[in-house]
């Protein structure tokens, strides 16, 4: 047996580790956005990048608890355009306070930490490092390039 067909045999084993500091650092970049309007239920970020391209962050607070908060993250461009593929974004982030940890959720389930691959959804072995790592560039991308709009001018993502 080749090389490479024995690594394609191998079977994924998620990286527990790397998962929770990622949910960690995630949810110390959402305190670190929101800082200084804790008390808010939307925070609004425009996001100047490359191209004269103007982009439009939200985060909305949703159902709260004790230990758990949930909010809908929306990210898109500030004016429409017509393109082939979608250009918004829309995400559920669920802060568990007890342990710090902040990670993707679709409102009503987790992910899994492993799906067999290939899958009749086209979800990636690592599906949910990845949503959660795509949570982290978004939310670094805010705090490194993002203005805070305390008086957002209405719009809706296109």
């Amino acid at each position: 047996m080749t090389e490479v067909m024995k690594k394609a045999n191998k079977q994924y084993v998620p990286d527990l580790v790397s998962l929770q500091l990622l949910g960690e650092l995630n949810y110390r970049r959402i305190g670190r956005i929101m800082r200084g309007q804790e008390d808010a239920a939307e925070w609004h970020f425009s996001i100047h990048s490359n191209g004269d391209q103007e982009s439009r962050l939200r985060l909305t607070l949703g159902q709260e608890s004790k230990f758990t908060t949930e909010m809908a993250l929306e990210f898109g461009p500030q004016t429409e355009k017509k393109l082939l593929f979608e250009t918004s974004l829309s995400l559920t982030i669920r802060l568990y306070h007890d342990v710090g940890i902040a990670e993707i959720t679709d409102g009503h389930r987790q992910y899994s930490g492993v799906y067999p691959y290939p899958n009749d959804a086209m979800l990636h072995r690592d599906e949910k490092f990845r949503l959660n790592q795509q949570l982290a560039d978004l939310l670094e991308l805010c705090l490194k390039h993002g203005h805070r709009l305390n008086n957002p001018l209405p719009f809706q993502f296109a």
